[in-house]
């Protein structure tokens, strides 16, 4: 068993990878930059953490692995569990989606609440050991091809296995570039979301639903908006926009943005709520993945996942699931291989492939519109494109449609699935009729 790995970020992909490393290494140093704070202040390393974090189906199901008292706990404290499609009143740019029993379930909770939780069940781990408030500021080159970390006072890190979870703010291709690696290649796709987020406590009028969506309209509409539950009994209101539209961070400005969403259902309950924030603006600087799969030259005992790796819209919800993955691939990888016999660019290889779903899917969707910059998809990709556009048009028809549409974009299914044949048959039947 190898003796020592270093985490460096300890926000959730680290945690996560903490973990699966605990299961191979004798020690496992996770180096958090920021001081961990209690009851429910937001961390000063997440100003993200004010909006809304979806954890997707596949997400929650690798968590469970990981930690099988987690949800529970989660639920004790105020986390509310919701099946995708019974729970949520849902609304496509085609008509409301069908209410029944998916089975399409994770839980809804503020992200500071999910994160802290998390490092609980971490800290009962005695493997691992959080240093806090310590910053790394450089790598350092070991021969013949490792490298240590070097922290602000100038001690130096040494460990069997090095991983970057420090998230979207990554300094590691400038870091291999000063000792000597090549540069990574970056893929950027902007499609110029911003969004603006409140919390409300909700009036006690008795509602058929736990969780309000209402989608944009390509490209009609690139307006956004969703009531997300939390725990206390509050929600999440989160506003969004796609290309040029700002949604605003005045209180004016944020209730009238909500009548030009695709329904007025949103408006309607926010006139009985109670603002419980002020608003929180946020932009996002577009979706950007390093390839450093394809690194003509890669450290030995160099890893890097989450964020760090790639950045998604947050529209579709797919940050927090993607480190999961990322974390499970590590740990299916240390099952059948020692970390040594070019272990860690296999790994980059491996991640880059397990990401790809999520990647797709985000990014086809940004690129429908016209004020999105990046390269456009190839034939297959806008192929595959258009049918789930379709498929998701039909869903108010189709139980099927929006089923297999929902599980595909939760990752418990392939893209497959949206090719059913009983689907194809409901896209002719609702072509005959039009």
């Amino acid at each position: 068993m190898p003796k020592k790995a270093i985490v460096i970020g300890g926000s959730i992909a680290g945690l996560l990878t903490a973990r699966v490393l605990s299961d191979f290494f004798e020690d496992v140093v996770l180096i958090e930059k920021d001081k961990y704070v209690e009851g429910g202040k937001i961390r000063n390393g997440t100003p993200q953490a004010h909006h809304i974090h979806v954890l997707l189906a596949k997400g929650r199901e690798i968590f469970q692995d990981f930690f099988p008292e987690l949800e529970k706990d989660l639920i004790k404290k105020g986390a509310n569990k919701i099946d995708f499609l019974n729970d949520i009143r849902y609304r496509l740019p085609s008509g409301w989606a069908p209410r029944f029993n998916s089975g399409i379930v994770t839980f809804a909770c503020t992200r500071t609440l999910l994160e802290n939780t998390i490092r609980h069940q971490i800290q009962k781990i005695p493997k691992i050991k959080i240093e806090q408030g310590e910053q790394i500021t450089s790598f350092v080159l070991e021969k013949p091809n490792k490298i240590s970390l070097k922290t602000k006072d100038g001690k130096e890190i040494h460990g069997d296995l090095i991983v970057d979870c420090t998230g979207r703010n990554t300094k590691s291709p400038s870091w291999l570039e000063d000792i000597g690696f090549p540069k990574p290649k970056e893929t950027k796709i902007n499609s110029f979301v911003r969004y603006s987020t409140r919390r409300y406590i909700p009036s006690q009028k008795d509602r058929k639903w736990k969780m309000l969506v209402i989608l944009n309209k390509p490209i009609s509409n690139p307006r956004l908006g969703g009531i997300y539950p939390i725990e206390g009994g509050k929600w999440l209101v989160g506003l969004y926009s796609i290309g040029n539209e700002y949604p605003p961070t005045d209180d004016d400005g944020f209730l009238e943005f909500t009548k030009h969403l695709e329904s007025m259902e949103l408006y309607d309950a926010l006139k009985d709520a109670v603002p419980d924030s002020k608003i929180h603006g946020y932009q996002v600087q577009g979706s950007r993945k390093y390839h450093y799969e394809e690194m003509p030259r890669w450290p030995e005992n160099f890893i890097v996942l989450g964020d760090a790796v790639a950045i998604f819209n947050p529209y579709y919800g797919q940050g927090i699931t993607s480190a999961a993955l990322g974390a499970e691939t590590l740990g299916d990888m240390l099952k059948n291989d020692e970390v040594k016999n070019d272990f860690t660019r296999k790994f980059q290889k491996r991640l880059s492939m397990t990401i790809s779903l999520p990647w797709t899917l985000g990014t086809s969707e940004d690129l429908r519109w016209p004020t999105t910059v990046g390269k456009r998809p190839n034939m297959i990709t806008r192929m595959v494109q258009n049918h789930a556009q379709k498929v998701l048009l039909i869903s108010p028809k189709s139980m099927l449609a929006a089923k297999s549409f929902q599980q595909m974009m939760h990752m418990i299914r392939s893209p497959a699935i949206i090719f059913h044949p009983l689907i194809l048959l409901h896209m002719i039947v609702n072509n005959v009729k039009k």
